[in-house]
């Protein structure tokens, strides 16, 4: 087939996919991360009419604008929704402004007649939302879960060759048959065609697992998680009003976190029962072995906070390894026979001062190196980052 067919075939597919995904998130109660996917089909609906317009006369260039600005936002909404999708902010504005410079860009080049002149910095702009959600899916609650994965792949692989294409039109130009070959219209398509596919089904199933809130992590009973401690918003707001008065007393804090080890194997081998149970009883551990006064937060399935009152660092370490004791003491239930281990963090406000943002960046920074690593550690975070 030649590229226009390949292309028509492409945009069909899109628009299927498109179509399907944004009316079960019409029709169904949806959240953020589900409408902000449902932008990026709609984007991607706008380039198969942007491009499909413009292919038909170069009086279109319209088109043009159209489509280079759906590939900017196609690819950054899906980055918006996956950081949505693991309870952080959307910074959907920077999709926006990106999306503004193609704009831009586009209507100086595209009405005399160059149709290649916005190509460099729209494809730029895509590969750099693609690296950006290809590392999210591949962290927090997306990273553990395989469709998450799949997704981050797939975002990666826009990331990479669009980036490669970018080099090409740079290096060789786009009348070289050897651009024409490995990155024309025909090739891109074929590309477009299998993530689109493979991404919809992995975001589909993404949705539905989180609107069937199949995980402990994502019930909520007042200001508490399914598993009894606070939720993500709850702690953020309790946690912020408590470093603020120590601060102004200049008393001890620390933030210890916590998240389980290979919370993902489990569900995989012993079903998701199991992996509810397992944080359920990671939870009730903290309940047990904190400091009767500690807040105890619950931002992510496996992941949990706990802010406690202490006198030194040594204090913040000797609570952290109280509670590591306790976790492997007894198995998750009698059923299972699992016993936990967990990869902890702590960052005080001796070394971090007294910036909730800050205390608990330095430990999801930390822990994600000790899972790295293995996990089944802990971590003292000494420097500020």
């Amino acid at each position: 087939m030649d590229s226009t067919t390949i292309f028509i075939v492409s945009a069909l597919i899109v628009v299927l996919c498109g179509v399907s995904f944004i009316l079960n998130t019409a029709l169904n109660r949806n959240d953020a991360a589900g409408k902000l996917w449902s932008l990026s089909f709609i984007a991607g609906i706008a380039v198969a009419f942007g491009y499909g317009v413009a292919i038909i006369g170069s009086s279109n260039w319209w088109g043009l604008v159209v489509g280079n600005v759906g590939l900017v936002v196609l690819s950054g909404a899906f980055w918006s929704g996956s950081r949505v999708y693991n309870s952080r902010e959307s910074l959907l504005w920077t999709v926006g402004a990106a999306a503004a410079v193609v704009a831009i860009w586009t209507l100086i080049t595209a009405p005399g007649g160059d149709e290649w002149g916005a190509s460099g910095v729209t494809w730029a702009a895509m590969a750099v939302f693609g690296g950006f959600g290809g590392s999210e899916a591949l962290r927090g609650r997306l990273g553990r879960n395989i469709n998450g994965r799949i997704l981050g792949m797939s975002l990666w692989i826009v990331a990479i060759y669009t980036s490669a294409r970018v080099v090409a039109l740079v290096v060789l130009g786009h009348d070289d048959p050897n651009f024409s070959r490995f990155f024309g219209t025909g090739s891109v398509s074929i590309v477009n065609m299998s993530l689109i596919v493979l991404g919809s089904i992995a975001i589909s199933i993404l949705r539905a697992e989180k609107l069937g809130n199949n995980a402990v992590g994502d019930f909520t009973d007042g200001i508490h998680s399914a598993a009894g401690v606070m939720t993500s918003g709850a702690f953020v707001q309790a946690a912020t009003d408590h470093i603020e008065r120590a601060d102004r007393w200049q008393l001890g804090l620390a933030v210890i976190g916590a998240d389980i080890d290979n919370l993902p194997e489990i569900n995989t081998a012993f079903g998701r029962a199991a992996g509810d149970a397992a944080i359920a009883r990671f939870a009730q551990t903290l309940r047990n072995s904190a400091p009767v006064m500690a807040l105890i937060g619950h931002p992510a399935a496996g992941s949990f906070l706990i802010l406690v009152n202490v006198s030194s660092a040594t204090e913040a370490r000797s609570i952290t390894e109280r509670i590591q004791t306790a976790l492997v003491d007894e198995p998750v239930t009698d059923s299972y026979r699992i016993r936990l281990t967990a990869s902890f963090a702590i960052a005080d406000t001796f070394d971090h001062g007294y910036e909730l943002g800050v205390l608990t960046s330095a430990v999801t920074e930390a822990i994600r190196t000790l899972k790295r690593g293995g996990g089944n550690d802990i971590a003292v975070v000494s420097e500020a980052v």
